[in-house]
C-alpha cells in the first residue's frame, strides 16, 4: 500500500518508493529506498521534495540502539516466518534478475558489442534496495552459487561487496553506486580469455597466466566501447589486481598510486574468489578466506582490509581486537557457523585487568561496528600473550587462574 506524506512525516524504516519535486531538488541518486539514516531524514526535510510516496507493505520497524547486552524484541513466529520467506523470496528474484542480465552483458562483451550503462544501474539500485532489506541475507545468497555460474555471480558478488564495503567507509551514496557499477563491470575482459585457460583444473603455464594478466587490459579496452561509463569503473577493471608492494599487474603500481576504488576491488575480488566453488577447487569458508588474505604480506591495504572485515562481519580466528566498550576480545572458533563472528570479551582497558570472559556474536547485537580495531598486545602490557590467547581459543577464562 503507498502513502503519501510530507517529507516531514517521514521516520525511520519507512521504505521510499518516490519522491515529488524537481528531480535536481534532492540528494538521492536511488529512486527508491529504506531510509535507514538521520542524516536522511535531515536532508529529505531539507531539500525541495513536495511530497514522499511511502510503501506501508515493504516499510520496517524503525532501528533501535542496540546495547552491548540487548534485550530482544521479539515478533512473533507467524510473522517472522513470513517477513524471512518474504525476503528471501525477494533476495533470491534480485539475485538471478541481476545474473540474468550480467550474463547477457558478457555475452555482448565477447562479440565486441558495447552494453548500456543504464542497464548496469538497474542492476545496482536493486542490489542497494536489498542491502537496505536484509544485508545478512543478500550477502549469503551472492556466496550460493554452483561451479559453472562463476562468472556471472562472481560480477554480481562483488557489486554487491563493494556497495556494502563503501557503506562502511561512510562513503556517499553516489560514490557506493559508482563502485557497484565497477564491481559489475571489473572482469569484463576475461571474456577475451579462452575458457579453457579460466576453467583449466591444473597449473597453468607461462603463457596462459600471461594471457590472463591481460584480462584487465581487455575490459578496460571494452568498456571505453561503451559511453558514460564512469571513471571509477575505468579504473578498477583495469586496476583490480595490482598490489601494495607493487608485484601485481599490469602496471605494477604500489601503495599510494593504487586509487581507493581499485584497493577496495582487489579485496572483494578475492575474497569472492575464494569463497566461490570452482571446477577446479572447493570453496573455502568466510572465516578461512579471510584468514588467508590477511596473512599475504603486501598484497592489500591492511587498514582497508580489516574495515572490509567489519563490512561483512568476518575476522580471522585468533584476532585480538578493541571494542568500543573499552574492552579487548579475540575472534574465536565457530565450528559449523563459521560464518558469524564469535567474541570472547576478556579485558578491561580501563581498569587494566582481566575480566570473567563474556562471549558474543556480533551479528546477535547488530553491531560490526562495534569493533574498533584490531589492537596490539604490546600496547596493552598483556601478560604472556602467546599463552594467554592459547586459553582464550581454548574456551577457558583466564580471570579465574
Amino acid at each position: 500500500m503507498l502513502k503519501r506524506i510530507p517529507p516531514k512525516e517521514v521516520t525511520l524504516g519507512m521504505f521510499v518508493h518516490s519522491l515529488e519535486g524537481e528531480w535536481l531538488s534532492h540528494p538521492f541518486w536511488r529512486k527508491k529506498f529504506l531510509v535507514t539514516k538521520s542524516t536522511q531524514l535531515d536532508e529529505l526535510r531539507r531539500s525541495g521534495v513536495r511530497h514522499v510516496v511511502v510503501d506501508v507493505g515493504r516499510s520496517v520497524d524503525a532501528p533501535m540502539v542496540t546495547p552491548l547486552r540487548p534485550a530482544v524484541r521479539r515478533a512473533a513466529p507467524q510473522q517472522k516466518t513470513e517477513r524471512y520467506v518474504a525476503d528471501l523470496q525477494h533476495t533470491n528474484r534480485v539475485v538471478a534478475d541481476a545474473r540474468r542480465l550480467m550474463k547477457g552483458v558478457f555475452e555482448r562483451a565477447a562479440d565486441g558489442e558495447a552494453t548500456a550503462v543504464a542497464e548496469v544501474e538497474a542492476v545496482v539500485e536493486s542490489i542497494s534496495d536489498t542491502l537496505d532489506r536484509n544485508r545478512e541475507m543478500l550477502l549469503g545468497v551472492v556466496r550460493l552459487r554452483s561451479r559453472d555460474e562463476y562468472t556471472y555471480f562472481h560480477s554480481v558478488s562483488v557489486a554487491t561487496l563493494m556497495i556494502n564495503f563503501a557503506r562502511e567507509l561512510k562513503l556517499p551514496e553516489e560514490v557506493a553506486r559508482l563502485m557497484g557499477i565497477a564491481g559489475l563491470f571489473h572482469d569484463l575482459g576475461k571474456m577475451r580469455v579462452a575458457p579453457a585457460i579460466l576453467n583449466k583444473p591444473g597449473r597453468l603455464t607461462v603463457e596462459e597466466f600471461a594471457e590472463i594478466k591481460n584480462h584487465p587490459g581487455y575490459g578496460h579496452e571494452l568498456l571505453k566501447l561503451t559511453d558514460n561509463v564512469p571513471a571509477i569503473a575505468l579504473d578498477v577493471c583495469l586496476h583490480h589486481h595490482e598490489k601494495m608492494d607493487g608485484s601485481g599487474y599490469p602496471h605494477g603500481l604500489k601503495e599510494g598510486e593504487i586509487s581507493l576504488a581499485a584497493r577496495m576491488g582487489a579485496i572483494c575480488d578475492v575474497y569472492d574468489a575464494l569463497t566461490a566453488a570452482r571446477p577446479y577447487k572447493d570453496a573455502s569458508s568466510p572465516v578461512a578466506a579471510i584468514a588467508m588474505m590477511a596473512n599475504w604480506k603486501g598484497h592489500f591495504d591492511t587498514d582497508l582490509l580489516f574495515r572490509f572485515m567489519k563490512s561483512i562481519g568476518v575476522f580471522p580466528v585468533g584476532m585480538l581486537v578493541l571494542l568500543r566498550s573499552g574492552h579487548l576480545a579475540i575472534v574465536r572458533d565457530n565450528g559449523r557457523r563459521a560464518s558469524r563472528a564469535r567474541l570472547s570479551l576478556f579485558y578491561d582497558i580501563h581498569d587494566k585487568q582481566l575480566i570473567p570472559t563474556h562471549e558474543i556474536y556480533l551479528s546477535d547485537i547488530k553491531g560490526t561496528n562495534l569493533i574498533v580495531e584490531p589492537a596490539n598486545p604490546e600496547a596493552y602490557d598483556l601478560p604472556n600473550w602467546g599463552a594467554l590467547k592459547d586459553v582464550l581459543l581454548s574456551g577457558r577464562d583466564p580471570s579465574l587462574g
